[in-house]
């Protein structure tokens, strides 16, 4: 858990596709990049930069994120995702991330992500499962 640097980046890029959209999502009329799609990639994108850092009992979970969805992207347009670390506090990671399709930015967030023991996590979900099957 030592492997964390404040301020360091992690970008991805990914495609718009029809099942992208927001019309494909439920979220919207239009085939434009859906703001649930967006809040799943900038996610991802910080959950792999994670990765990285990690021992592979851990990972880390997603537990807050406040996106700002402001501009649409239509099916085909790439959209660059970067997520920064800005700081941490103990098992709580914090970041900005950032969106842009070829023309102008799109989006932006800040995200939370902790980090978990996988099988201590997974004991807990599997426990809730059972109790309410």
């Amino acid at each position: 858990m030592e492997g964390f640097i404040i301020g360091t980046c992690y970008e991805k890029k990914f495609c718009i596709a029809e099942d992208d959209t927001a019309q494909a999502l439920g979220s919207g009329g239009e085939q434009v990049l859906a703001t649930p799609r967006l809040v799943a990639w900038m996610e991802n994108t910080a959950f792999e930069g994670m990765e990285l850092s990690l021992s592979k009992e851990e990972t880390t979970v997603g537990t807050q994120i406040d996106i700002r969805h402001m501009a649409a992207s239509p099916v085909g347009m790439e959209v660059k995702i970067k997520a920064t670390l800005i700081n941490r506090e103990k098992r709580a990671l914090n970041f900005t991330i950032e969106a842009w399709d070829k023309t102008e930015k799109i989006g932006e967030a800040q995200h939370q992500r902790f980090i978990v023991d996988k099988s201590r996590f997974m004991e807990k979900v599997s426990k809730k499962r059972e109790a309410n099957l």
